[in-house]
């Protein structure tokens, strides 16, 4: 499949990518020592894989949890890093695993979650992702996949009426240059055109 500006386009939400756009951006700022990396993803093939080659690239360890003893055990062995970064599982809404999930990162103790948006997805769906996936550890969102939306009016519209913070968007696939913090000026013009 091929998007409308010849890059391929990608199948997923863009999690892992953007978790190591934010994870190359921290290790810039604060030092590689100073961040890792815990993937919760044995959902979808390579994603560990995936998140271990941002890993060794950016010289952060990564680890791997399957459940939420291994996911508090892993966090109190990094409490003197100054970011953990987590690489949840990619699943649908609608799936009866996210209610696990959920359970699992708050059962994790004090966390701070980011929901990533899809840019290209109707209003009624980005409603249901923010219905599914809320709840009052969620800090904000990142609008992914901007390039390739037709209009950015659902998406802004979203985070607008659930008054969502937004605190990246991503455009693109390279890390880390694809990550910007968002112009709230720019994006409601563009979502009005």
């Amino acid at each position: 499949t091929a998007a409308a500006n010849g890059r391929p386009s990608s199948w997923g939400m863009g999690k892992t990518t953007t978790l190591a756009k934010l994870a190359a951006r921290y290790v810039l700022k604060y030092g590689a020592q100073n961040i890792a990396l815990v993937s919760m993803d044995s959902y979808r093939i390579g994603a560990q894989e995936q998140l271990r080659i941002y890993g060794r690239i950016l010289g952060v360890p990564v680890y791997v949890v399957r459940d939420a003893t291994e996911l508090r055990e892993t966090l109190v062995s990094l409490r003197d890093k100054f970011m953990v970064l987590i690489d949840t599982m990619g699943m649908s809404q609608r799936d009866k695993m996210v209610a696990e999930q959920s359970a699992m990162l708050t059962g994790a103790g004090k966390l701070s979650r980011l929901l990533l948006l899809n840019a290209t997805c109707r209003g009624d769906t980005l409603d249901d992702v923010i219905n599914a996936y809320g709840g009052e550890d969620m800090a904000g969102v990142i609008l992914s996949k901007m390039d390739e939306a037709m209009s950015l009016a659902p998406v802004v519209d979203v985070a607008i009426r659930h008054q969502l913070d937004v605190f990246y968007v991503a455009n693109g696939q390279r890390v880390p240059e694809d990550l910007h913090l968002p112009d709230r000026d720019a994006l409601i013009d563009q979502a009005l055109r």
